[in-house]
C-alpha cells in the first residue's frame, strides 16, 4: 500500500474521508456525500483511493465494515444479526455473503472457530468447571489473536 502523503505532506482530504468512513460504519455515508464533505468531486475521490490505496472507495468502505464485523464476532457476544446491523448491512444474508466472499469463512463458522461450540455448563460440576476454564482460555487466546491481526482500516501516515 502506498503512503498517504506526498513530499512529506499528508493527503488531508483522503485522511478526512477515511476518518468519516471509520466513524460511520453503522450507517455508511454515500460516496457523493463523502466527496461533498471534503469538497472534492466523486471522481476525484475515486482517483485518490485508486492512487493511494489501490482500491475503490466502496471497496475500502466495505473492508472497514467487514473488519469491524470480524472484530465483533471474535470479541463480543452480539448476535450475527446485531453485528450485521452494527456494521451497516441491511440484511443478514447479504452480510453473510459479503463476509464469506471477502474473509473466506461464514460469520457463523468464524464465531464457532473462535469461541468453540459454546456448550452450557452447570457451576459446581467439576466437568463443567473444566469446560468453563477451557472456554475462558480459548476466549483469551482469541482476544490476543484478534488484537494482533492487521486492520484493513489502518493507514500509515
Amino acid at each position: 500500500m502506498r503512503q498517504l502523503h506526498n513530499n512529506g505532506q499528508p493527503k488531508p482530504k483522503l485522511v478526512d474521508i477515511i476518518e468519516l468512513m471509520e466513524a460511520n460504519l453503522e450507517e455508511p455515508i454515500e460516496l457523493d456525500e463523502l466527496a461533498r464533505f471534503v469538497d472534492v468531486s466523486r471522481r476525484q475521490l475515486e482517483r485518490m483511493f485508486h492512487k493511494y490505496l489501490n482500491c475503490s472507495p466502496s471497496r475500502y468502505y466495505l473492508k472497514l465494515r467487514l473488519d469491524r464485523a470480524r472484530q465483533l464476532l471474535k470479541q463480543s457476544s452480539m448476535s450475527i444479526v446485531e453485528i450485521a446491523s452494527a456494521c451497516g448491512f441491511v440484511s443478514t444474508p447479504h452480510f453473510s455473503r459479503c463476509y464469506r466472499k471477502h474473509i473466506g469463512i461464514s460469520p457463523r463458522d468464524e464465531r464457532k472457530r473462535v469461541w468453540g461450540k459454546g456448550q452450557e455448563t452447570v457451576m459446581g460440576d467439576p466437568a463443567a468447571d473444566e469446560q468453563l476454564i477451557a472456554r475462558a482460555a480459548r476466549s483469551s487466546s482469541a482476544l490476543t489473536e484478534a488484537q494482533a491481526e492487521p486492520s484493513f482500516g489502518s493507514v500509515t501516515l
